[in-house]
């Protein structure tokens, strides 16, 4: 298995096998938590469309970074960086909230945040958002996570990046075991509000909540290095076993 990591470029096919690891990945992360009303919403040209805008801010914009796995040449997973919005930075009283609406495959939409800060962490110009990572779930499990952090971490720390939060589902426990163990550390609770105003006029409210942690990119990518040294010995071990079986079966055979 070859496995590389690059920069995403706005590359029909690359974009095209992007989405499909994307929205595997999604669905399979979503299913246990999210309504069949919502899940609907997120079909295959949603995805291709913000993988494209993925693309485009890699090109155009410093805002964020989107990075592709390759495993054997083809695209199976991603992860992005961008900057956190300035609402972050502005939380008198350990709160802050914010509000979006616009359009999402022909349905009028707007959400509400609001966060509740429960680590006092000065956000900043040099903390960015691990905004997302999602692996196809045909290849979770391999290591393939820690390889991506051990990976662009560093990039990030030559950007100037000293500290990174990242969301996650409150019902996710694979990913809070999963950042954990990279020392992010609990920095705020949030409440998510959606209302898709839909064409028969009616309203779906849902609700979300999410979790928020954060971690210097240092002790971060301490721990990533750290992990992909115990990987690599796990393999080179499981690599000698496997010599030393083919060499006792043949000195049996003789």
């Amino acid at each position: 298995m070859k496995v590389s990591i690059s920069n995403l470029k706005n590359d029909p096919q690359i974009i095209e096998q992007l989405t499909t690891a994307y929205r595997n990945s999604y669905n399979t992360l979503s299913a246990g938590y999210k309504a069949p009303e919502e899940m609907a919403l997120y079909t295959q040209d949603y995805f291709r469309q913000k993988v494209k805008r993925f693309a485009a801010e890699n090109e155009k914009s410093s805002v964020s970074r989107t990075f592709v796995v390759f495993l054997d040449d083809r695209p199976v997973g991603f992860v992005r960086y961008s900057r956190i919005p300035e609402y972050y930075k502005q939380n008198p009283g350990g709160e802050t909230r914010d509000l979006e609406h616009g359009m999402m495959d022909g349905y009028e939409y707007a959400w509400y945040r609001k966060v509740k800060f429960v680590d006092n962490v000065k956000l900043d110009d040099s903390t960015m958002i691990l905004n997302q990572i999602y692996l196809d779930p045909s290849v979770q499990r391999l290591g393939l996570g820690t390889y991506i952090l051990a990976q662009t971490l560093p990039k990030m720390k030559e950007k100037g990046v000293r500290n990174l939060i990242l969301e996650y589902n409150a019902q996710n426990s694979n990913a809070e075991k999963f950042y954990r163990f990279f020392g992010f550390k609990a920095l705020a609770d949030t409440e998510d509000l959606d209302h898709i105003l839909r064409k028969d006029n009616r309203t779906r409210f849902y609700i979300s909540k999410v979790k928020m942690v954060h971690v210097p990119v240092e002790e971060a990518m301490a721990k990533a290095n750290a992990k992909m040294d115990e990987i690599r010995r796990v393999k080179a071990q499981g690599l000698g076993r496997i010599l030393i079986g083919l060499l006792q079966n043949k000195t049996a055979r003789k």
